[in-house]
Formats: C-alpha cells, structure tokens, sequence
C-alpha cells in the first residue's frame, strides 16, 4: 500500500510529498521545492528510505529544496529534460520575486527523464507517468493505479486549474491533458494537488467551474 505524507513548504505553501510503501518503507520525496531540512527530517521521523527524488515540473516552488537533498542523500533525481532553463535559474527567479536567492538552489539535472509513459516503483507500488502539460511545458503527474492516487503537482486543484500566464504555459493544452490524462482515471481517484487540499477526479469534473457544464463519458 502506498502511504502519503504532506510536507507544505516555503511561503508559496506548496505541498512537498513523502509517497512510501508500507511493506517494504521504500519512498520517494515529490515536489521538494524548499525547507529541504525539515522534509529531511520527516523521512527520518517516519522511518522511510528514500530512493529517489521525483519532480512533477520544475517551478521554484517545486524544485528549489532538490539540491540539499540530494547532497544528503545521494539519490536519482526524475524529471522531465523539458525544464533545463528553470532549473539552472532558481536562484535569480526567486530574486525576482523579491526573495533572498541565498535561501534557494538552483536544480540540477534529472538522472532519470521522463517524457510520458513510463513505468517507476516505489517498493511495491507501481505508477505509470502521465504527460500534463500546459501549466509549465515539462509537466507531468504519476499515477498509481493500485493505490488510487495520482500526484499532479500544480495540473488540477481543488476547484481550479494551474495558472497558465508563466513562461511555457497555455490554458487550452493544460485543459486538454486534465481531459485526456486526469478525467479518464476513475472518479474515485486521490488527486495529490501542488497546492492546497486534495480532491478527487470524479469532485473536479462534477463541479470545477473550468468544466461544469461539459460531458466526460
């Protein structure tokens, strides 16, 4: 079974997750994107062993805590090859937006790309990666099938939709990869948002007011 535990980090409130396996405590940390000590931290208190780092897109508020954890852990990093421009400029995005660079780290390069279709494992668990663009050009979310979960970082909210205005977004290719890749798992499915409270498949597409009104049979 596949356990998860959320970790909000930074002032952007993102949801940093531990996904582990309860049989073997085999995890993965999704979507460190700051407050690397205390995400860190969690895994020790919970016991896991973390395998890997796995990133939903590489926006500062979801990848700026990935250096300080790999340095710790010595861990392969997946993502999509996509966001290379964001990742090497964590630091002077964040300047932008007013806050001291000195408390963010630029991303490194995934060891392990993924582009949409591929097959990863967290212990027992399994989850197949689903391409979601729109919100950031690289963007993509990991389906468990089994465990009725997916994890798609800032694709889906509750009650909204990723903002689609940064940089390599747009608002009809986002809409259409929640139509094609989120809509069609079962309406039971844990959607693990990049931002405030979960929902489920089958709430967004009965009453997200990006999609009421549309038919998804």
């Amino acid at each position: 079974m596949l356990n998860v535990e959320t970790i909000p980090v930074t002032e952007f409130g993102q949801n940093s997750r531990i996904l582990w396996c309860s049989e073997t405590k085999q995890g993965v940390i999704v979507d460190p994107g700051g407050d690397a000590e205390k995400i860190l931290a969690t895994a020790q208190r919970l016991g896991v062993t973390i395998s890997a780092v796995w990133l939903t897109h590489s926006h500062l508020d979801h990848c700026g805590g990935v250096q300080p954890i790999l340095d710790a852990l010595k861990v392969p990093l997946v993502a999509h090859p996509e966001e290379r421009m964001m990742r090497n400029n964590v630091k002077s995005i964040a300047q932008m937006y007013g806050m001291s660079p000195a408390e963010w780290y630029n991303c490194p390069e995934p060891t392990v790309e993924v582009r949409g279709g591929e097959s990863l494992s967290i212990g027992n668990s399994s989850c197949v990666v689903l391409f979601t663009p729109g919100h950031s050009p690289g963007h993509v979310s990991y389906y468990f099938e089994r465990d009725g979960i997916v994890a798609s970082g800032d694709v889906l909210f509750a009650g909204s939709i990723g903002r689609t205005d940064l940089p390599g977004g747009d608002t009809k290719t986002l809409l259409d990869a929640i139509r094609r890749e989120i809509f069609t798992l079962p309406a039971e499915t844990r959607v693990l948002t990049g931002h405030g409270p979960d929902t489920t498949v089958g709430e967004e597409k009965a009453s997200n007011p990006f999609f009421t009104g549309a038919q998804y049979d």
